[in-house]
């Protein structure tokens, strides 16, 4: 049987009430956790845990009433390293502000325009786009601009993918970055009607 503190926090969790992140609440218990349950199941907990947790309650025949919002923002957090969230498994505040040369803070403050140009500086483009090196921070933008698009702020998320999408061809390894950036828009813009 499941301990009893663990199944209200999963409960909490679902709900969209908990105080603490999945991540933190996992990294504060994961001895207690380990304990619980079986290799495998302590495993799909703390890779796939908004999953593995609806299991768990269900079996344990706790009733919840998913919070989408909530559960969509806990599979957001597991995607960052733990260097950058709190001690109650949120983003660090700021944290977004610092990327790429500070464009998602410059999008949000000073506009499309001025993001642009500032991401456009960080990728170095168009005169050195196609060096290894930036075709790396390209494949970052693509990362982060997909998590957000999803799962966080889709707004940023959209705006990083156009500006990707945007860039003309190159002949390189920097245009599978950029279909798969017009996939993506393409595919949003389908789903929600724009």
């Amino acid at each position: 049987m499941v301990d009893e503190r663990h199944l209200i926090y999963f409960k909490e969790l679902l709900e969209g009430n908990a105080e603490l992140s999945f991540r933190a609440y996992f990294s504060n218990h994961e001895d207690s956790l380990r304990k619980q349950f079986s290799p495998a199941r302590f495993a799909r907990l703390k890779f796939k845990s908004m999953d593995e947790i609806i299991k768990i309650l269900d079996e344990e025949k706790v009733s919840y009433i998913i919070n989408v919002q909530a559960v969509r923002n806990e599979k957001y957090l597991a995607t960052f390293h733990p260097d950058v969230l709190n001690e109650k498994g949120r983003l660090k505040e700021g944290f977004k502000d610092t990327l790429f040369n500070g464009t998602a803070h410059d999008f949000k403050t000073k506009g499309e325009n001025v993001a642009v140009l500032t991401l456009h500086t960080f990728i170095e483009f168009p005169k050195n786009i196609n060096n290894k090196k930036n075709i790396e921070k390209l494949e970052d933008i693509e990362y982060f601009a997909e998590t957000e698009l999803w799962l966080g702020d889709r707004n940023l998320g959209l705006f990083l993918l156009k500006v990707l999408a945007s860039i003309e061809c190159q002949f390189s390894d920097v245009d599978d970055i950029v279909r798969r950036a017009k996939e993506t828009v393409t595919k949003h813009q389908s789903l929600n009607g724009n």
